[in-house]
């Protein structure tokens, strides 16, 4: 057989290759044709589903956001689980809910300073948190710092629970909230390098609590006699005895004395509504404080054994018999011996609930 026979014998081969190869081909495309088609199939009846929990009202969706932090006014972190910028990640309808509740927002909690991001993301964080919080009340968890009071003190108005942290007493001179505050409900205030520097807060018509932990609280000008719970820590004893005096409307009052060198002046403090009475562990012993009080409609009293020695049952059944008041609940702190335990088991059994602790 010629060459030329030859190759047309080959291409005649080639030829039939060819068309073997466009039916699979053909059949190939047909069923990725029927592929897509499936999958879009499948596509459409995905995007035809509902998650169960996307079809929730917004309200109830909003309610569950709510239950996603920290119980109001504790503030919840900037990040993390339990931070409402958590819930701006997870779908758009998540997003746009998160970012319509400005209750998710209200509170804020900037401190310490040395974990505080740089002051043009501080600024930036607190304007969107307040933006976000629309009129709501706020509440402020924040050490006095350069980097964030300046941004949040243009929201003065709408503060309701104020937590401020002091590195030093010279810091207050330069905090300037000495102007109306018309929802502050509570106030406390922690200085730890205390400087007797003037703080009037006058301006302030729902303040009801307030918390001072300090070296001895600074020069503060409150409206103690609307106050209705107050807690006075590391504080002289003279000093508390003569807040105590302007507060005459507490009924819940928590003390841990600070040293006292000299003897208590000013006479006895009535206080006539006072419910609770406690005295912290730790403090500073000082009896004579004690007896200075009057409190009629006391109905718990927690108080060191300390406070009420050497004569410790007699001490306590006078303080009780001077004030008048019918106690529910006495508890003994620092109990010295079992046989005090007995000594106060039998002299106050009239009393419901007697502990020691």
């Amino acid at each position: 057989m010629s060459m030329l026979a030859l190759d047309r014998a080959l291409l005649v081969e080639k030829d039939t290759q060819i068309l073997e190869l466009k039916d699979k081909i053909s059949a190939i495309q047909r069923s990725i044709s029927e592929l897509r088609a499936t999958k879009r199939s499948i596509q459409q009846r995905i995007s035809s589903y509902k998650y169960p929990v996307l079809t929730l009202p917004t309200e109830i969706i909003t309610h569950i956001f709510l239950h996603c932090i920290p119980l109001y006014p504790e503030p919840p972190p900037l990040v993390g689980l339990r931070s409402p910028t958590t819930l701006t990640n997870i779908c758009r309808k998540w997003r746009q809910i998160a970012l319509a509740t400005p209750r998710l927002w209200r509170a804020l909690k900037l401190t310490p300073s040395y974990m505080l991001p740089p002051e043009e993301i501080v600024a930036s964080i607190v304007a969107l948190w307040t933006e976000r919080s629309a009129c709501t009340p706020l509440s402020i968890f924040t050490n006095h710092s350069p980097q964030v009071m300046p941004h949040l003190l243009p929201h003065r108005s709408r503060w309701e629970y104020l937590n401020l942290d002091f590195d030093s007493g010279s810091q207050i001179k330069t905090l300037h909230i000495d102007g109306p505050m018309p929802l502050l409900r509570s106030l406390t205030l922690a200085v730890w390098d205390a400087v007797d520097t003037p703080l009037p807060l006058l301006e302030v018509p729902l303040l009801r609590t307030v918390v001072i932990d300090d070296h001895g609280p600074p020069s503060l000008v409150l409206p103690w006699s609307q106050l209705t719970s107050l807690t006075l820590r590391r504080t002289h004893p003279d000093a508390c005895l003569s807040i105590l005096r302007a507060a005459s409307q507490l009924v819940e009052c928590r003390l841990r004395l600070w040293s006292q060198h000299t003897p208590l002046g000013g006479g006895v403090v009535v206080l006539p509504r006072l419910e609770s009475l406690v005295f912290e562990r730790k403090g500073e012993i000082c009896r004579d404080f004690f007896q200075s009080l009057v409190t009629p409609a006391l109905l718990r009293l927690e108080i060191p054994e300390a406070f009420l020695r050497p004569h410790s049952v007699e001490t306590l059944k006078a303080f009780i018999s001077k004030s008048g008041c019918t106690l529910q609940s006495l508890q003994i702190t620092e109990l010295a011996s079992l046989l005090s335990y007995c000594s106060y088991t039998v002299a106050f059994s009239s009393i419901p609930q007697v502990s020691f602790l």
